[in-house]
């Protein structure tokens, strides 16, 4: 049969009948008419010695040029051995697994691995870095084909920007998402790795958080006071005060960790910077607070205490440090667990209680070994006192008198 019998116009015309019927293009292709108008391109073919056909499209979806050129795919594909369905079915799952092996798209599956593993700080600014930093230019770049120069350029723009330690910290990320492709058979290398040893990304120099000092509490509460910050926000610097708690897993509370009648606050593992749950005392300052805070705000056991309209749902990390400079205090909110540390030692409480309530992790592994308890009835009344200390320096009265078995530290002229 000769080729090219079709044309663009006969395939418009042709008219459905009450059974199927076929417009021959030559050698196997042809156009099928159904009795409902569907029409559909098709080739016919032998293969281990039997007649087979192969769907190449709907027409005029697929029009008559490119259904040629789809049939001879299809017949190089039959002359070389092969199947064209089964080849075609290969060239989909292929280009499937291509859009799942996307920068971003593994990154995101890594994200969701680690989630419940991680404390809602750790998922937040991993998260950030990704869509600040690696998404932009990364993000729809096959994994496989990112090289060491192309992450470098990447890297390297937000750090002579001026985020540097954030660039390092993307890095560093961009090598485990790497780390989870390979691991998933999804790429080869890790250009990450060999980046962690670049001159072109050295460390800035360790800027300690500025902490907020013992003679400055009583003005920055009165500050505070007289100040139109919003409850949920004032709720919070209060509550990282009078606990000591990590700015981000205090952001993060949710109602149902507190039990306010017996005046505790239970910190699961997964927000916990340490990974271990985290039980505090809460002072009566602290619970007054908390109390009045339901009140005005959704108290349901799964909503955020501190919470906020933003994506996360609860106040941004940067809230409290920029309430604290509007006051006129150019410190961080972290800095106050410092201010905490310095208070507590100097006034005598014992190291251990003060390390734990402020979850630290025991530097001396021998010792951490052994010392299980969390100090928990000591922490009641050393954190009462600093509450009440903080009122003090409030009010500018005398500081409440230490608990019996606390001696305070005393410098030798």
């Amino acid at each position: 049969m000769a080729k090219d019998l079709l044309s663009d116009l006969k395939c418009k015309r042709a008219k459905a009948r009450g059974a199927l019927w076929y417009l021959n293009d030559g050698d196997g292709l042809r156009l099928q008419i159904r009795p409902d108008g569907a029409r559909y391109w098709m080739l016919r073919y032998h293969f281990d010695g039997r007649e087979s056909t192969n769907g190449l499209g709907p027409y005029p979806s697929v029009g008559l040029a490119e259904a040629r050129a789809r049939a001879d795919v299809a017949r190089q594909v039959v002359a070389a051995g092969g199947h064209p369905t089964q080849a075609r079915k290969v060239r989909r799952a292929t280009r499937t697994e291509a859009s799942k092996a996307t920068f971003q798209a593994i990154a995101e599956q890594w994200l969701e691995r680690n989630r419940r593993d991680w404390s809602a700080h750790h998922l937040e600014r991993n998260r950030g870095l990704l869509k600040r930093i690696l998404f932009p230019t990364l993000g729809p770049l096959p994994v496989s084909e990112i090289t060491e120069a192309i992450l470098l350029d990447t890297v390297l723009k937000a750090y002579d920007a001026g985020i540097r330690e954030s660039a390092r910290r993307a890095r560093a990320v961009a090598a485990q998402v790497f780390r989870f492709a390979k691991d998933t058979k999804r790429a080869t290398h890790n250009p990450a790795l060999e980046l962690a040893r670049s001159g072109l990304l050295k460390r800035p120099p360790v800027r300690h958080f500025a902490a907020l000092k013992s003679d400055q509490v009583g003005p920055m509460l009165r500050a505070l006071t007289a100040s139109g910050t919003e409850p949920v926000t004032r709720a919070a610097l209060l509550l990282m005060l009078y606990t000591g708690m990590r700015d981000a897993a205090l952001r993060g509370a949710h109602w149902s960790e507190f039990d306010l009648k017996a005046a505790t606050w239970t910190v699961p593992a997964a927000r916990m910077k340490s990974g271990r749950e985290h039980r505090l005392a809460l002072p009566t300052q602290a619970v007054e607070i908390l109390q009045h805070l339901a009140k005005q705000t959704n108290a349901k056991p799964s909503a955020f205490v501190f919470a906020s309209n933003n994506k996360a749902g609860f106040l941004a990390e940067n809230t409290l440090r920029a309430v604290l400079h509007r006051l006129g205090f150019k410190v961080t909110a972290h800095g106050l667990r410092s201010l905490i540390t310095d208070l507590l030692n100097e006034r005598g409480f014992n190291p251990d209680w003060i390390e734990r309530q402020l979850d630290h992790v025991q530097k001396d592994q021998v010792r951490a070994a052994y010392l299980h308890t969390d100090f928990f009835d000591q922490r009641r009344p050393m954190m009462q006192w600093l509450a009440d200390w903080a009122d003090a320096q409030r009010k500018e009265t005398d500081a409440p008198p230490l608990p019996a078995n606390v001696h305070e530290l005393r410098r030798v002229a």
